[in-house]
């Protein structure tokens, strides 16, 4: 019989880690699901590791690939999933035993929708609170356009429409591939909120969002601005939006570049394009931001 839920764990380099990380999910209160463990291409003994796992527990499932970036290695788990809502999960973080029975507890209430996510807590490295994420009285599909406030780990995604809404695979747009199918999705679908704090990321030097380039700021902010300017469901669920989207990715590369310090030329460039998508981003303070660091 298929799990009610399919949890996928995309993983790079986690064999000291991993088993921490699989020892708070397998702690649910809820537990009809399987574990899906996906080694994204490690060059340390993470495989191995996934395999020492589920020695120990039959719903362990674990899959080895070739590198592809986290979008690719969450598209290969979700094409192995059996349940019927679909989890992605990232590696680094702690997930409470409660992350799936509120989720459960909410679908049994109001049937199988298409998307629900649920709130959690950022801790520092000594665990100290950062911020809490569970404030939802506005709508999901409409924060959104301003912000990712959605870490992966808190949306669940019913197992249809995530095969047939994937991951953008391109490595250019890693670190966004989240935000990206969660704008995808929103111009579809609603997605509904729980109030319950069911995980905590941690913040640490290693986090992608905290290594990130600004060439790769550049390429990604590119790219992503490209998407959803040429997304017709994105146009259409979002018709006042499209530029002013678009202005935004452009205004943070500008912060970026004008952060580098060497970099005025570009950082003008992308001023006078974020001016060229949206007169308005003039009042944005990211653009003013820039403007100051330029001086």
């Amino acid at each position: 019989m298929s799990p009610f839920f399919s949890i996928v764990v995309p993983c790079y380099n986690r064999a000291d880690i991993l088993p921490k990380v699989v020892q708070a999910i397998l702690r649910q209160d809820y537990q009809d699901f399987e574990l899906i463990l996906v080694d994204d291409g490690s060059r340390d003994t993470t495989l191995a590791v996934m395999h020492e796992l589920a020695a120990t527990d039959p719903r362990i499932r674990p899959f080895g690939k070739t590198n592809g970036e986290r979008g690719a290695a969450r598209n290969f788990g979700a094409r192995q999933a059996g349940g019927q809502y679909i989890n992605f999960f990232d590696s680094d973080d702690e997930m409470y035993p409660n992350h799936l029975r509120v989720v459960k507890d909410y679908l049994d209430a109001n049937g199988p929708v298409e998307l629900v996510h649920t709130g959690y807590e950022i801790l520092d490295e000594h665990d100290r609170l950062v911020q809490e994420v569970c404030d939802f009285r506005a709508s999901t599909n409409e924060a959104l356009i301003h912000n990712n406030f959605l870490a992966c780990n808190t949306v669940f995604v019913r197992r249809d429409v995530a095969l047939n809404n994937p991951f953008v695979e391109d490595r250019a747009l890693a670190s966004a591939e989240d935000w990206e199918l969660w704008l995808r999705l929103a111009s579809k679908y609603r997605f509904h909120s729980i109030p319950a704090k069911t995980f905590c990321l941690r913040e640490h030097e290693g986090r992608s969002l905290n290594t990130i380039a600004p060439d790769a700021v550049k390429a990604r902010d590119e790219l992503f601005a490209q998407l959803m300017r040429n997304n017709p469901a994105f146009r259409q669920r979002y018709p006042q939006h499209v530029q002013y989207f678009v202005a935004n990715r452009y205004t943070f590369i500008t912060l970026i570049l004008a952060l580098a310090k060497n970099r005025k030329k570009e950082t003008l460039r992308y001023l006078w394009k974020a001016l060229q998508a949206d007169p308005t981003v003039l009042w944005r303070r990211r653009f003013l931001a820039s403007v100051k660091h330029l001086l």
